[in-house]
Order: C-alpha cells, then structure tokens, then sequence
C-alpha cells in the first residue's frame, strides 16, 4: 500500500498542506542521490501489461468516455466530460482499500471473455448524477450513504446503457458483449478476483456542470489475459479498418428502420408570376404541366422515390405505386416564378 493512498489519507494530506503545518520538501524523498532516479521493481509483483497494451487499452475508453459523455450530456441536461486520467496495474487489494465505503460499485460480464470486471463511481459524481435523473438540480448528498431500490435501478439503467458504448469502444479490436450484473454498495462484498491478483485500474475523470469526482474502471488480469496479444496500437489501427460486421450491419439497418420522413405525392407545376399568385382567390383554376392520364411523382424528402396513379381507397385519398425508381438523384422542387 506504498503507492496507493485511501481517500481520507489524500483529505488529510491536502489539509496540511494547505493548512501550513506540511512543506512539500517535507514530503519529498531526501535520500540517495537526487540526480539518479532508481525505481523499484517489486519481484512478488511483476507488471502483468506492457506500455503498449497500457497505451491500447488508454485509447480504447478515451472512445468509451467520448461516447457516452455525449449522450448522459442529453440525459442529465448538462454538461458532461469523461477523459482517462490514468491507466495503472494494481492488486485488486489496493484497490479495495483505495476506495471509499460505501461507494457504488457495478460488476459486469465481457462475454465470451471468463470472469468479471467491475466499474466504480464515487460518492461525489454518483449521487449529483442519480439526483439529475430523479428530477433534481444534481446536488450531492453530504456524506456517502447506500443506495435505495429506487436509487438502484435507476442507475442499472443508466449503466446498462454504457455498456453498449463500452461494446463499440471494444469493437475495433474484439467483439465483446458487456452485461452488467448487479450494482452493490459496500466494496468488500463485491470479489471478482482474490485480493491478491493484478488488475488493470483506468481512471476516468468525470465532470457534470459544476460536480466533478472519479469512475474507475477494473479489468482483472485472468479477464484480459486470452486476448492479450491483441492489445496493440499496430492492431487497433488495422482492425479499425475492417469493414461494419453483419451485427453492425443490422443494429444500423434496424435504427434507419425507425426513421421518419415526409412523403408527397406531386399533382404537377403551375407557372405564374408573383403578381398572378398574389391575386388568386377561392375557385381560381390552376394550369398544371401533368395530363390526367400521367403517372404522378411521389416524393420522399427530397427525392422522386415512386410514380403513382391517384385514385380513392374508402373515402381516403390515395396513391398506387406503378414504378420504383433505383437510381434515384437529388430532384428540388420547382421553384414557382
């Protein structure tokens, strides 16, 4: 516990400081020779991830962070910012003991990857964010507390949405399909790996309106391990260069699918001056540059989509698609002059 410091050692150090009674010389580290820099290597510890896979995994939830602060910036209806601030190889010991309690913890599945990852918001991002959601002006509670039922499940739900961009950051190297689990107050009851393991902890800093406060993101090594050697910026950019998979393919097809657009079946084109347009009145009859017995265009947006033939279906004015055009430009509408 050397390099990790809890939360109320980090309040009481930046007290002193601020307070006077620590100098930051106090706090430096006088011995050895200042101009050789030697760091310790722990051999009961071994770095599980290298720089590269550390830089990899640093990318990929920049994307995760940039996708979902866009949407909980519609959802909280404020500002919302999510940037890694670091990414560290810690024992999920440290880790634990790192955190305050109660916080809120969420574990969740990375299928078909074997294990659990967990995600963590502290109390003072956490709770502006359920009291954004509930109505609220996003204030924080003073003091840490656990959760309602209520509480829970709105932020399951909140959660449960990330995943999905938790997915898509993923997808440029691996399909992955995170799950989340349950959602647990008190850090000791949540073990996902023995005390003892490595796992990879990345820092988010999170910043709503005024609010700011830490999600921290845990990858157990046994998780990530299988895929491994697909942590790479060489294979991150390669991949990234893939085509859409079928998956993406129909997820896209099934979002287009709910689209809205105007359609407008078009009689035809009259042409008159401003003058004459000015100066028409009830029962004026329009000249119009369509016969009868023409096929009529039907408009979607912009575009000539379909000829019809009008005609009544019951008492409703109708239209029936006699032709479908494939290759289909961008046509505006005649401008009346």
């Amino acid at each position: 516990m050397a390099d990790i410091l809890s939360q109320e050692e980090i309040d009481a150090l930046l007290g002193a400081l601020s307070s006077g009674e620590l100098q930051p010389d106090q706090i430096r580290d006088d011995t050895g020779d200042k101009s050789t820099k030697v760091k310790p290597y722990d051999f009961y510890r071994p770095s599980k991830f290298s720089k590269e896979q550390i830089r990899t995994i640093y990318m990929l939830h920049e994307t995760f962070g940039r996708l979902w602060s866009s949407t909980l910036s519609g959802v909280l209806r404020n500002y919302v910012s999510l940037s890694v601030s670091s990414v560290d190889q810690v024992t999920y010991q440290e880790f634990i003991q790192s955190i305050p309690n109660p916080t809120i913890t969420a574990t969740f599945s990375l299928s078909p990857l074997e294990g659990k990852a967990l995600i963590e918001f502290s109390p003072t991002i956490g709770f502006p964010i359920i009291d954004r959601l509930l109505g609220g002006a996003g204030r924080s509670t003073l003091h840490a507390r656990e959760l309602t039922e209520i509480e829970e499940h709105v932020l399951y739900n909140l959660i449960d949405e990330g995943m999905s961009f938790l997915k898509e950051a993923w997808s440029t190297m691996i399909d992955l399909n995170p799950e989340l689990s349950d959602i647990e107050s008190n850090p000791l009851f949540v073990q996902v790996v023995p005390p003892s393991d490595m796992i990879l902890l990345i820092t988010l800093e999170a910043r709503i309106g005024d609010f700011s406060g830490i999600i921290n993101i845990i990858y157990p090594y046994v998780l990530l391990e299988p895929i491994l050697s697909m942590l790479s910026a060489q294979t991150l950019y390669a991949v990234g260069t893939r085509s859409p998979s079928s998956e993406v393919r129909e997820r896209t097809r099934q979002v287009l699918y709910k689209v809205e657009l105007p359609v407008q079946v078009e009689l035809g084109i009259a042409n008159c001056t401003l003058r004459e347009l000015l100066s028409l009145e009830v029962n004026d009859i329009l000249i119009l540059n369509s016969k009868v017995e023409d096929d009529l265009n039907v408009r979607v947006g912009e575009l000539v989509k379909f000829r019809c033939t009008p005609g009544l279906a019951g008492k409703q004015r109708a239209a029936q698609v006699t032709e479908v055009i494939e290759d289909v430009d961008f046509i505006t509408p005649s401008i009346l002059s």
